[in-house]
Formats: structure tokens, sequence, C-alpha cells
């Protein structure tokens, strides 16, 4: 997929301004098919709706309770998850070590830091989306593999 028209995203996000800006930037890129979840419901609907084929979470810290963390855990570790290996782009205002680290061992694809020009997250997006690295499920990590192949 090399299209952005093609596209569907979600984006899952509880800060409603940094959600409306990611919007705006896809849009900008060509993309249409957009749903924004600030909650776990609007996350089911999304998914039904949006048809997604990358999940875009905002991530505010590295913390066990970070919502953002909390839902990628829930996307990648779940039995109830409706996409267990969707691609997904984590995008952040943090870029300490502790919240990069704990984004990728979450199960993340991508990061990008935000702001993020809409070219920077589209080439995100697709370098998640177009990722060829083997999807690895263990009792300590679930998501692509981290090491270069």
């Amino acid at each position: 997929m090399t299209n952005p028209t093609d596209l569907g995203v979600l984006i899952s996000c509880n800060v409603p301004g940094i959600s409306r800006t990611v919007r705006m930037a896809l849009r900008g890129m060509g993309v249409r098919r957009i749903f924004l979840a600030q909650n776990d419901e609007q996350l089911v609907e999304g998914f039904a709706a949006a048809e997604p084929n990358v999940l875009l979470v905002y991530v505010e810290s590295e913390a066990e309770t970070d919502p953002g963390l909390i839902t990628l855990r829930h996307i990648r570790r779940s039995p109830d998850s409706l996409a267990p290996k969707i691609p997904v782009v984590a995008v952040s205002q943090r870029r300490d070590l502790p919240t990069i680290n704990a984004v990728m061992n979450a199960g993340a694809h991508e990061y990008a830091l935000f702001p993020v020009s809409a070219d920077v997250l589209m080439k995100r997006i697709m370098a998640a989306c177009q990722s060829t690295r083997p999807f690895i499920e263990t009792p300590d990590y679930v998501g692509p593999e981290r090491k270069s192949v």
C-alpha cells in the first residue's frame, strides 16, 4: 500500500487538540478514512467504522498507567483485541529514552515525535504498514521484531 487515499487510520488519543492536529496533517497528505478514539468504546467503534490499516497511539509518558501504553498493550496482548498484529505508530511529545523504550517494548512499529510534520508522519505510517519484520509473540513481548533484519 503506497497510496495515502487507500489508508484507513485509527487515532487513539485522549487529548482532543492533538488528535485533531494529527487528523488535519493526515488529511493534508490525502488520507480520507480517519477515525478518532478518545476511549475504549470509541476504539472498538473505530475498528469497525474505519477498517484501519494502521493505529496511531498517543503516548504521554513511560508510566504503566499511561492511557496510550495501556491501549497499545491491550491491542497487542489481550485475547479480546480486535487486531493484535495491526501496524502501530506511537506519537509522543516525549523524546526521553524511558518513554521510547516503553513504547517499543509495548509493541509499536514506529515512533514519531510530536509536533510532527505531515511528511514525517506519513513516512512512519508507511514504514509501519510495509514492515517486513516478523511478528514475535513471547511471554515478555508481543510485536514486530525489534532487531534490524
